[in-house]
């Protein structure tokens, strides 16, 4: 959700962290106030207002609308650390401007402006880039007046950051300096469940006895609900106390409580935005984080599937304002329930065997567990190393992590070993896996490398699990793009499909391996020109049937991002029938008329006389109907053809139609070759400029340039008569005078003469 104009704009953002640089997966649930996903509110300033009415504006909402207590409220400012390679300029501006405020509301400067070194209190994009310093409002929750701001920065849960100003007017280059930006912009971030746990849970900012918990809101109060529901346990909010050995039986409760919920938020989420549990990179992360939550349902005795079953708890809370939850929860309830019944067949032996593993280790006096055991449990039972570790430290034991790494390391090296290209006819690979296209909803995605093939010809080719590239069919030609693996780029030059695989045509000899995970790109520009002059033909043939008639029939077709031909049944098509099927194309394409498509029985749908389909085409069980106009779903378009293609969403995007010649290809076979989009515009461009070379050529005004021509023709035709005339009437002369050089001379009466050129 968003509230834009051109240049202001205030928003909530899903935030994930459970990888790379933010990553407080091992956090969550140990604590109140981590999680793995968040809201992150935020208000954004596109070279309009900048620091000093953020800051106000800032202050303004915590201590005047939402009233909190002024004085525990502590304001960061960005102080380099030259010692550390800091950026060289402090933030005097922000300082001072916060320093008006707190002098303002009778508090002392000194104490609520706390300085922050480069790595709290400056944001920077990349290594090179936009940057600029920081400036953070903290709350303290301490009871001791005079130890407040000592623990800002300290990641303490007693001092907790609510918002972080980031004042983006710097740029980073290469060689390490900074320079001023064009234009200055201001990007806030709020957490939405910190200053919901202040508010609820605050008893009006009069009673800090205890530490606030993000967890003791409404936020997460119908999961609690449903997780006691169902197990029968009690949440009490407590926390393990730092330095203890232990947990108590009532702080693994709600440990696991504060896990469960957490993790289900982010399972829903990012499972509505199409990332789901996987075997590789991001969606691995996934399957760890929803494993890492069915075992802490064991600490709640919950042995059977229950946590698909919260996703619906989070789609009655949150799906009005985020409404892909509700769209998808039954997508995400299959994938989650999938998930659980797959883990929950090896987790009871897996913690079985950690059992019985612990006891040796007790035996032999000690508390380390080998990285063999460590790599049994994930190898055979999918453990990720991070659960052993969790339940490891539930026991006070330790995990031997170099041993794990080392036998990871060479599993990866087994499997690089194993992996090699195979040298096969492409012909053969109609038995090979199907792959997944994806192409209609997307024109990228991440996917896993099935197979590596080679040709006698040094022909290389990789098939993909998942793959947003369109293959050739239908006339259609093949999409192009690139490969992405680990950093490096490889070209794909066309896409075919043999069977039910995709092949993808690469530009020279891959160096990844089969199961690798690659990041697939179309080249979205052709793709898009390829869309219009298939949705274009599609209008063609309906302009066809309007002004010819129904007895025309496709027999053929080419697609590509330069042109389209369209081959049909006919004896020839006048010079005006052509002229009123542009017109009308070009009508339909300026109505920005809506397109759909739908997935049908073929059954259903194969004796519709609205319906065109090509005379003697094997159609599946279900088949796409691509539908001009209508009410979506209904079949009621002008247009409704079947077809597996890619096209444009409206008719507008098309952008313009353009006939470039009609011919016979065949006995009573016509075709119509045409552009539309950039390519008509270019031949539009070509034509005009023509015009323009023909009318510099002869001194005419362009809008003369008919009567012009006219006229040269008629002059050039009276000269080339007057010419035959005068040629006519010089042949009697020139016959005598040859005549008479032959008369003159000694020799035989042979007349010899070169007289040009004479029609």
């Amino acid at each position: 959700p968003c509230s834009f104009s051109p240049a202001r704009a205030a928003d909530t953002q899903k935030c994930i962290r459970a990888g790379g640089k933010h990553n407080d997966l091992e956090d969550v649930g140990l604590d109140t106030y981590h999680h793995t996903f968040f809201e992150m509110l935020g208000n954004w300033s596109f070279g309009d207002y900048f620091k000093k009415e953020a800051i106000e504006w800032s202050w303004e909402l915590i201590t005047k609308v939402w009233k909190f207590p002024k004085e525990r409220m502590f304001a960061t400012v960005y102080r380099p650390d030259k010692s550390q390679g800091d950026p060289s300029e402090a933030d005097e501006e922000a300082y001072e401007f916060w320093k008006i405020i707190f002098e303002r509301e009778g508090l002392d400067p000194e104490q609520h402006i706390v300085f922050g070194n480069k790595k709290d209190n400056f944001w920077m994009m990349g290594e090179t880039g936009p940057c600029g310093p920081c400036s953070e409002l903290h709350m303290d929750l301490t009871p001791d007046a005079d130890s407040r701001g000592k623990l800002v920065n300290m990641d303490d849960p007693r001092c907790i950051e609510i918002w972080n100003l980031v004042f983006i007017q710097l740029n980073a280059t290469a060689d390490g300096s900074f320079g001023p930006l064009p234009a200055r912009h201001v990007d806030t971030g709020m957490g939405f469940e910190r200053v919901t746990a202040i508010i609820q849970g605050s008893k009006n900012f009069t009673d800090f006895s205890s530490i606030i918990s993000n967890y003791h809101t409404d936020i997460f109060q119908p999961l609690f609900d449903a997780l006691e529901k169902a197990s029968g346990f009690k949440y009490q909010g407590t926390v393990p106390k730092p330095g203890s050995s232990g947990e108590t039986s009532q702080e693994k409760t709600d440990i696991a409580f504060r896990v469960i919920a957490d993790h289900i938020r982010t399972l829903s989420f990012s499972i509505a935005d199409g990332i789901e549990p996987g075997n590789t990179d991001r969606n691995y992360v996934l399957r760890r984080i929803l494993r890492r939550a069915v075992r802490y349902g064991r600490t709640l005795d919950l042995h059977d599937t229950f946590f698909y079953k919260l996703a619906e708890v989070v789609c009655d809370s949150m799906g009005d304002i985020f409404p892909e939850i509700r769209n998808r929860i039954d997508r995400i309830r299959e994938v989650l329930k999938t998930e659980e019944e797959s883990f929950n067949k090896t987790l009871d032996r897996g913690i079985e065997l950690f059992g019985e593993e612990k006891e040796r280790c007790l035996a032999a006096g000690t508390k380390r567990l080998t990285g063999d055991f460590t790599f049994k449990l994930y190898d055979t039972y999918g453990f990720p190393k991070d659960l052993t570790q969790l339940m490891a430290r539930e026991t006070g034991f330790e995990v031997d992590l170099d041993g794990f790494e080392r036998l990871m390391e060479q599993q990866r090296e087994r499997a690089r070993s194993s992996r090699k290209t195979q040298e096969i006819k492409v012909e053969d690979i109609g038995s090979f896996a199907a792959t997944q296209f994806v192409g209609f909803e997307s024109v990228s995605s991440s996917g896993s490398v099935l197979e590596v093939i080679k040709d006698a010809n040094d022909y290389y080719g990789v098939i993909l699990d998942v793959s947003p590239f369109y293959a050739e069919m239908g006339g259609q030609v093949g999409d192009s793009g690139k490969l992405i693996v680990g950093g490096e780029e490889f070209r794909i030059l066309n896409t075919r499909k043999i069977g039910e695989t995709f092949i993808h045509d690469l530009d020279g000899q891959p160096s990844f391996s089969v199961e690798d995970t690659v990041e697939a790109k179309v080249d979205n520009m052709r793709r898009k020109a390829i869309e219009r002059h298939h949705t274009v033909t599609h209008l063609l043939h309906w302009a066809l049937h309007e002004v010819i008639g129904d007895s025309v029939k496709q027999k053929g077709s080419y697609v590509g991002p330069d042109k389209l031909t369209f081959d049909f049944n006919h004896s020839g098509v006048s010079t005006s029938d052509l002229q009123d099927i542009q017109r009308l194309v070009n009508e339909r394409i300026l109505e920005n008329t809506t397109i759909s498509w739908q997935t049908v029985p073929y059954a259903d749908v194969r004796n519709n006389p609205d319906l065109m389909q090509i005379f003697g085409e094997k159609y599946g069980e279900e088949v796409r109907v691509i539908q001009i106009g209508g009410e979506p779903g209904k079949l009621n378009g002008y247009s409704m053809e079947l077809c597996g293609g890619t096209h444009t969403s409206a008719t507008g995007e098309i952008g313009g139609f353009r006939i470039l010649s009609e011919s016979a290809v065949a006995a009573g076979i016509r075709r119509i070759e045409a552009v539309c989009g950039m390519q008509a515009y270019e031949v539009g461009c070509q034509e005009t400029e023509l015009i323009k070379t023909l009318s510099h050529r002869i001194h005419c005004p362009t809008t003369e340039l008919d009567k012009k021509v006219v006229a040269l023709v008629e002059q050039h035709k009276a000269l080339e008569k007057n010419i035959k005339t005068l040629q006519k009437s010089q042949a009697e002369s020139i016959a005598k005078h040859l005549i008479q050089q032959v008369a003159e001379s000694e020799k035989p009466g042979v007349i010899c003469s070169n007289l040009g050129e004479i029609e």
